[in-house]
């Protein structure tokens, strides 16, 4: 998933090459912001996958996967900890990591559910956007 350049990335580059070039000049960009990552993955498949059984390989990637585990926890906290105001935001958010981590529901159905419940719970979030800016 670090890999893969994110929305962002791929957004901008499609907002600027049809800003550019039009539609031509934004399958260009996305293309080229895609592809690099694309390469990278098809050569480690390709050539590396070999030696993935050496246990150095293997201990180096399970410490890469754990570096990643807390970058993500990391960025949770940072983002969350601007998003717990009260209680029930809390509520939604437990009853979403029980529901997938507890009960093994797939992640996109815990996005969802969540979604849901903090749509019935939360009053404020069903204002209009321009009122809850003011």
């Amino acid at each position: 998933a670090t890999v893969v350049p994110g929305a962002v990335a791929v957004n901008l580059a499609y907002l600027l090459g049809a800003e550019l070039r039009g539609k031509k000049g934004s399958a260009v960009a996305v293309l080229g912001t895609v592809l690099p990552s694309f390469f990278v993955i098809l050569f480690i498949a390709k050539f590396l996958l070999p030696f993935f059984d050496y246990p150095r390989v293997s201990a180096f990637l399970r410490g890469c996967a754990i570096a990643v585990a807390g970058q993500l926890a990391f960025a949770a906290f940072i983002f969350g900890r601007k998003l717990f105001h009260r209680w029930q935001h809390l509520a939604v958010c437990a009853a979403g990591v029980i529901a997938v981590g507890v009960f093994g529901l797939h992640p996109l159905f815990g996005l969802l559910a969540a979604g849901l419940l903090g749509y019935r719970l939360l009053p404020e979030n069903r204002k209009p956007l321009q009122a809850r800016l003011k």
